[in-house]
């Protein structure tokens, strides 16, 4: 005697296999969209920073030597108002007028740091008194 149509069992399991599929399906979405913010949020990080450290273009030695702090540390203004900056220059003691720079972006979990080295011309103290 052959049977036609579908046993409650083949139902069940075509269900079953449905739902792992469309389970999988949905968590590599979920992936894949915590990735492109996850760029997204670095791309932005990146371009912060790099927006930081040209603005260190114009310190000369003194004010590289000691940051104000208005370029010590700060929030970026809106639409970036969650990422917020932090700015170190210290001498390398080897290389007179050389300093060690980094520029660190933190956003809530996360954070982004660039680094160079930048140099201004040493300040050379030059004594007005004649010589006896």
């Amino acid at each position: 005697m052959s049977r036609r149509g579908v046993t409650l069992f083949e139902a069940v399991a075509a269900m079953a296999i449905v739902g792992i599929v469309s389970i999988a399906a949905l968590e590599a979405a979920g992936s894949q969209m915590r990735t492109a913010t996850l760029a997204r949020e670095k791309l932005e990080a990146a371009a912060l920073a790099q927006q930081r450290m040209d603005w260190l273009e114009f310190l000369d030695e003194n004010r590289l030597r000691a940051l104000p702090d208005s370029v010590r540390e700060g929030t970026f203004a809106e639409p970036f108002e969650a990422y917020t900056w932090e700015t170190t220059a210290e001498p390398v003691s080897t290389q007179p007028g050389v300093y060690d720079v980094w520029v660190h972006v933190r956003w809530p979990e996360n954070e982004f740091s660039l680094h160079t080295y930048a140099y201004r011309r040493p300040i050379i103290a030059v004594n007005s008194g004649a010589a006896r």
